[in-house]
């Protein structure tokens, strides 16, 4: 007599595999890598007969190896066995599928570097078996009672029992001798509790430390290693952060007649090694199809030091400065600041409950495919590269001026995409997407800006905000290297504050605003809150010094700010108050530039 269970199963660590990034690449892998191991052990269950509900996969080869498809770490199926050894042999071997594929990918960076000599062979031995998680639970789905019934309620046991799971940590029994030499070792830049599995430097080739992009100090641990080496034939599928930072320089640069000669210049790089080639997303980026970090001056002068003593090398970099020369003293400095995009969707858990059966979580997996696969599509309209896009969670690169266009086209198509299915559950508040901006500059390591993400998209979510106003929401964390670090948050059916907001960067984009108001702004706001205690009193002086400053302000033309504008930006000051005024002023300046000397900077 056969059983059916439902069975959970999560794939981890999540931090280890994405949070841990240093450079883009490093991000771009750790997600590639999460995803790879999850179709891994989906496939595995499938090929044993599991029923698969998450994913809901129609096209088995989205399940192959380095497919596009993004699976997300969560895998659950229907397993119908005959006793429950059975189905922990079904559950071992998908376990042991994924650790399989995290194996092949490794010996596949071992293998680029062409030589055992600069790797710690022992060290990279003992990470191997350690890094893959997969944690499950199950529940059997109760004959005794209706279908819809029990699968129901073997459901939400399974998930409750996973849960408790997650909540419980291993403890390895400690070192029997704590100075064995394998664990007095540097510890790994991207993990610091694991030990280094690269060379000391002294037997470190150079060419072995130009693959691994090492920096001075910096030390990889064997994921780490996966990263910088893994998954050679789709590493140009991915565009860095610095590429996509400088996309608008780039369309703009490409018209000077000498632009031919960076790319020329560029070429030898790549050929050299110290640069990379970026083909990927449907070739949007063909205009200049590299890793753009050189474009920078400060960049390029770090490297021409680094590479002082590799004659070779520092006679390319030096040649791409000559050949970049001219087009800075034209366009001056392409934009130092990029945009990370991180979204969640809101009430999933709200649609999941209202599910009864396998059918309707098999629809709501469906809908969540679909959105999941358009997204690269949607974000490469903005000139932007699609990380991760696995159910409800996004991940992305996005130029600066054009991340809010972005961030609203995704929160739309992902309420869209789920519409039908929320209808026809019957569920009160429809599901929506919550997206977070980090606005952060191009040398800021990348497990920075994801932290930075992170937080943004927790702003978005609004905890801190009455429940009524939570979720449903966009919010940017603009983190300026000179500056403290400004928090904006719209909710999206605002449509007040999305129209100021938008009516603020059009102001910037056609000089009708000085950029000093946003800072004369917030400097009304810090001089007047305590003058009274009377509020209604204390509002109108408020809104009536910015007036007066905004009245006095000159454009650099030397004209006046318009009336309509002042009008505008004093009805906007008294809906919200200076502080929150001077928060949207700032982030829209910022949204509205281009370049570098856009901000007044060059």
């Amino acid at each position: 007599m056969t059983q059916q269970y439902v069975a959970i199963l999560s794939v981890g660590p999540v931090q280890t595999f994405i949070a841990a990034a240093r450079r883009s690449r490093d991000l771009w892998s750790g997600s590639w890598l999460l995803s790879e191991l999850a179709k891994a052990c989906a496939a595995s269950l499938h090929d044993q007969g599991a029923e698969l509900i998450f994913p809901n996969i129609s096209n088995l080869e989205y399940l192959q190896e380095n497919s596009d498809f993004s699976v997300g770490n969560k895998i659950q199926v229907v397993l119908t066995v005959k006793h429950k050894d059975e189905l922990k042999n079904i559950i071992q071997q998908a376990k042991d599928a994924t650790v399989a594929r995290f194996k092949r990918e490794a010996t596949n960076a071992k293998e680029a570097l062409k030589s055992d000599q600069d790797l710690r062979l022992d060290v990279w031995k003992q990470q191997l078996d350690d890094y893959v998680e997969v944690q499950t639970a199950w529940a059997l789905i109760d004959p005794n009672l209706t279908v819809d019934e029990a699968y129901t309620k073997a459901t939400a046991l399974a998930a409750n029992a996973l849960a408790a799971r997650k909540a419980t940590r291993d403890f390895k029994a400690s070192q029997i001798n704590p100075y064995i030499a394998t664990h007095m070792l540097p510890k790994s830049s991207l993990d610091g509790t694991r030990e280094t599995v690269v060379q000391e430097d002294k037997k470190l080739r150079n060419l072995t430390r130009v693959k691994l992009s090492l920096a001075t100090s910096e030390q990889l641990d064997c994921a780490g290693v996966v990263k910088r080496l893994g998954f050679e034939k789709q590493v140009e599928q991915f565009t860095p952060y610095t590429r996509v930072a400088a996309d608008a320089w780039v369309e703009q640069a490409k018209q000077h007649p000498k632009f031919a000669n960076v790319i020329a210049s560029y070429e030898k790089l790549v050929e050299l090694g110290i640069a990379t080639r970026v083909r990927g997303n449907q070739g949007i980026y063909k205009n200049f199809a590299f890793d753009a970090q050189y474009l920078y001056d400060y960049r390029l002068e770090a490297a021409i030091k680094e590479y002082a003593f590799e004659s070779e090398i520092a006679q390319a970099l030096s040649e791409l400065r000559q050949s970049l020369r001219p087009l800075w003293s034209e366009y001056k400095q392409p934009y130092s600041y990029g945009v990370l995009l991180l979204a969640d969707g809101d009430r999933m858990g709200e649609l999941l409950d209202q599910a009864k059966n396998k059918a309707e979580h098999k629809a709501i997996t469906e809908a969540l495919s679909q959105f999941a696969g358009s997204v690269p599509a949607l974000m490469r309209k903005y000139q932007g590269q699609c990380i991760y896009s696995g159910g409800d969670d996004v991940l992305g690169f996005v130029p600066l001026h054009q991340a809010y266009a972005c961030s609203k086209d995704l929160s739309e198509s992902f309420a869209e995409a789920l519409k039908q299915i929320a209808t026809q559950l019957g569920v009160d508040k429809k599901p929506t997407l919550s997206v977070g901006l980090a606005v952060c500059h191009v040398n800021t390591p990348l497990s920075v800006i994801r932290e930075l993400a992170a937080k943004a998209e927790k702003h978005a979510k609004g905890d801190h905000c009455p429940i009524d106003e939570r979720r449903n929401s966009l919010a940017v964390l603009l983190s300026v290297r000179s500056g403290t670090d400004t928090y904006l948050r719209l909710p999206w059916n605002d449509q007040d504050a999305h129209q100021s907001f938008k009516q603020w960067v059009n102001l910037y984009v056609d000089k009708q605003i000085p950029t000093r108001i946003a800072y004369d702004t917030r400097s009304i706001d810090l001089s007047t809150k305590l003058i009274s205690s009377d509020q209604i009193l204390l509002k109108k002086i408020r809104t009536a010094e910015m007036v007066r400053m905004l009245k006095k302000t000159r454009l650099a033309t030397g004209g006046k700010v318009p009336e309509d504008t002042i009008t505008a930006l004093k009805g906007r000051a008294e809906k919200i108050n200076l502080g929150k005024l001077s928060d949207e002023l700032i982030v829209a300046r910022w949204f509205a530039a281009k370049l570098q000397k856009d901000l007044g900077k060059e």
